[in-house]
């Protein structure tokens, strides 16, 4: 296992218990978030997936500055030290 810091949007607060960042030891991305599903429950995850188990739309997962969907996805390998962030994408017309 490797030691992650996960950082949460200031929109997450409620859910988050108002942890603004929490570290985590997961090898994936998908295992992170499963991780924190345990721990915030339900609404967590519904901010989190789409019915379908997708990630969802509007909302960007970036290790370490780079967007997860460019690289692996929910089976994004981590390494020690490295950090997620998880941001609203502004969405609109």
């Amino acid at each position: 296992m490797v030691n992650v810091r996960v950082v949460f949007p200031s929109i997450f607060s409620k859910v988050t218990m108002g942890e603004k960042e929490v570290h985590i030891s997961a090898l994936t991305l998908n295992e992170v978030l499963a991780k924190l599903v345990t721990r915030y429950g339900d609404d967590f995850k519904e901010r989190i997936f789409e019915e379908t188990g997708e990630l969802r739309r509007l909302l960007a997962f970036y290790l370490n500055g780079r967007n997860v969907r460019f690289l692996d996805g929910l089976e994004t390998e981590l390494k020690n030290g490295d950090t997620i962030s998880i941001l609203p994408i502004a969405s609109g017309g």
